[in-house]
């Protein structure tokens, strides 16, 4: 008997991707579906690769078990889960970037979680086939706030702690491409905790099929939310009154 071949099922938003002959999208699984079952001889082992929701895939994986094909064990047959969107700061639930959390003793993982139509692929104009570079930043700094939240303790009378970034650095080794990713990391302070801020710095490495893809260094403070939302609030006055003064006026057209 031979082997199985591996099929990876992405969604349409990485079409481009399918010029590798074990990735197709998910509308053109349907279609091969539609066609009839697999030959017993080579009925594939079907893997969501991204841009596959929970919704999606529980779809595709009852139609691809009726027409005899298999599906893979272990950590990656099913696709992750998003986190809630408030936690990691977001409007649209499409545009939370990873699901299946866990956080414990300074220590955090997550699965890379890209939904069909989230705003940074389909304002992307690259025609890759690779994950772009801007929404793996966008991941780690959603993974990064999303631990402080678990990990960072809240005083009493002070609501949860709101990340805010102040340095970034990014490694980047390999490309990302649309199958399934993994990123994992840990927080530590960077200094005293004070009671209305703590300095931290959370490192996030990005990693796909067992090698390392990117590295990315945040430099942050996990603030009471209150102080630093009073701290933008003076920065904008002053912003806004140096900007209408006729002194700053001058100085920009010279």
């Amino acid at each position: 008997m031979s082997t199985p071949q591996t099929l990876w099922v992405v969604g349409e938003s990485f079409s481009r991707a399918t010029v590798h002959p074990h990735l197709v999208t998910a509308r053109q699984l349907r279609e091969q579906l539609a066609a009839g079952p697999f030959p017993p001889d080579h009925a594939p082992i079907v893997i969501p690769g991204l841009g596959i929701d929970e919704h999606t895939w529980a779809e595709l994986r009852e139609a691809v078990t009726k027409a005899g094909a298999r599906l893979a064990d272990g950590p990656h047959r099913d696709t992750p889960r998003p986190v809630a969107r408030h936690r990691v700061l977001k409007h649209a639930q499409d545009n939370v970037l990873i699901g299946d959390a866990h956080a414990a003793d300074g220590r955090f993982r997550a699965r890379l979680s890209v939904a069909n139509d989230t705003e940074m692929i389909r304002d992307h104009t690259a025609d890759q086939q690779h994950v772009p570079g801007m929404l793996l930043i966008e991941a780690c700094t959603q993974l990064v706030t999303w631990a402080v939240g678990e990990l960072v303790g809240t005083p009493a009378g002070q609501g949860p702690r709101y990340a805010v970034m102040h340095g970034l650095d990014l490694d980047f080794a390999k490309f990302v491409f649309p199958l399934p990713t993994d990123l994992d990391g840990t927080l530590t302070a960077t200094g005293p905790p004070e009671e209305q801020r703590v300095p931290l710095e959370g490192v996030v490495t990005v990693r796909q099929a067992g090698r390392i893809c990117s590295t990315c260094r945040v430099r942050l403070h996990a603030f009471d939310p209150t102080h630093i939302f009073a701290i933008e609030h003076a920065q904008a006055i002053r912003t806004l009154e140096r900007a209408g003064s006729p002194a700053s006026a001058e100085q920009e057209t010279r």
